[in-house]
């Protein structure tokens, strides 16, 4: 009996995404990448230059601005990606998902995930339904990621190893309760 290698860890999540499938033997990615990571800040000198008031007001603006951009792009995802799914488990080489629809094994299928509530940390890839299984009396598909930018694949592996910290930092909590 072989045992696979993991290169990458895997946490469980709840986590909305979207999928399309592709074109039999086409891997061409619609989602672009957008860079994770927080925006741009203002040195203490810029922000002490500015009249008061005008940083808030800026950040503010950058809020609206961050919420317009997220309903956007959660518009166009779901006409361009028209299978809603949920994201049951995820790693850097891959997720497990469920969906109101079958799939095949060796199907492709582009795979947007919503790692958090910007725009910002969403994350995409093409990847080929590996398996099926049953996962808490449901349905679920495992994919295989098989093309992905490195810098979708650090948004994912940055969401992954939060995730692990945050079960950590509770672990250690609940054992000295």
């Amino acid at each position: 009996m072989t045992t696979v290698e993991r290169s990458f860890a895997r946490v469980d999540a709840a986590l909305r995404g979207y999928l399309r499938i592709l074109p039999a033997s086409t891997f061409t990615s619609l989602f672009t990448c957008t860079q994770a990571g927080t925006p741009p800040q203002l040195s203490e000198t810029a922000q002490s230059a500015l009249p008061d008031g005008l940083g808030q007001y800026l950040r503010s603006m950058n809020e609206k601005l961050d919420a317009i951009l997220s309903l956007l792009t959660r518009q166009t995802l779901q006409e361009d990606f028209p299978v809603p799914v949920l994201i049951h488990d995820i790693s850097g080489a891959g997720l497990r998902f469920s969906a109101d629809r079958e799939f095949e094994v060796g199907q492709g299928v582009e795979v947007v995930v919503a790692l958090g509530n910007q725009t910002r940390t969403l994350a995409g890839t093409l990847g080929v339904v590996i398996r099926s299984e049953e996962h808490r009396g449901e349905r679920v598909w495992a994919v295989e990621f098989k093309d992905m930018r490195d810098c979708e694949r650090e948004k994912i592996i940055q969401f992954v190893v939060a995730t692990q910290r945050e079960q950590i930092r509770e672990r250690h909590l609940a054992s000295q309760s």
